[in-house]
């Protein structure tokens, strides 16, 4: 199997998936297995693989031995310590916008496209709630486009404090989530994504840097 054809076939596979995970596809939290989706999507068996691999490693699924692959991380998350909203964005300015100088030398087409699916989303998105989904998976389509296993690592703990404090901290999404705010960034994330498109590290770096600010001055500063 060609590259092209294999990143065609990890995106379709890849864009069910995520589909059935924010959906109500799965009743039961069971996803397919790599062997059904393979004959689904008239993919290899290693495409399906792939897609579910970097789905387990959002923490997104978990995988049994002996039972299957299931929606969810698989364990209890211990009580931590309350994180605030300055702090998390503070951490995602200090590590997010590094990422772009992997992702110009890693990302594939298939990336790319997965990046630019989840910007048509948000665009399109008809509710706060929809919009937010499509915003996180804008940003974990970044980081997954590094090719970077131990980056991924490391922003799945920095996102699994939002995923944990969200909650306490919807009131600061609400108070602004205008169509004036939400067409800003869009245009914010489309300059990140197009920098990424033609290779451009600095201007991607740039780009985030500048994005996250503006999140931090919009959601957070009084």
């Amino acid at each position: 199997m060609d590259r092209a054809k294999s990143d065609a076939g990890y995106l379709r596979v890849r864009k069910y998936l995520r589909e059935a995970i924010n959906g109500e596809a799965l009743p039961s939290g069971r996803l397919p297995t790599e062997r059904s989706l393979a004959e689904r999507f008239a993919v290899g068996r290693g495409v399906a693989r792939r897609a579910l691999g970097e789905l387990e490693a959002e923490g997104l699924i978990y995988r049994h031995v002996g039972r299957g692959t299931f929606v969810g991380s698989g364990r209890r998350e211990k009580a931590t310590q309350s994180v605030s909203p300055a702090e998390y964005i503070e951490a995602r300015l200090r590590f997010e916008p590094e990422l772009a100088w992997l992702i110009v030398v890693n990302a594939t087409a298939a990336d790319l496209e997965l990046i630019r699916e989840q910007l048509r989303r948000s665009e399109s998105a008809n509710s706060m709630l929809k919009f937010e989904n499509y915003d996180a998976n804008f940003h974990q389509a970044l980081v997954n486009a590094t090719h970077n296993s131990v980056m991924i690592a490391m922003y799945r703990v920095i996102d699994g404090v939002r995923r944990r404090e969200h909650a306490k901290w919807g009131h600061l999404h609400g108070r602004e989530q205008t169509a004036e705010q939400r067409a800003i960034f869009i245009k914010e994330h489309t300059q990140i994504f197009e920098a990424l498109a033609r290779r451009d590290g600095k201007a991607a770096r740039e780009a985030w840097s500048n994005h996250i600010r503006n999140t931090k001055r919009r959601i957070v500063d009084l």
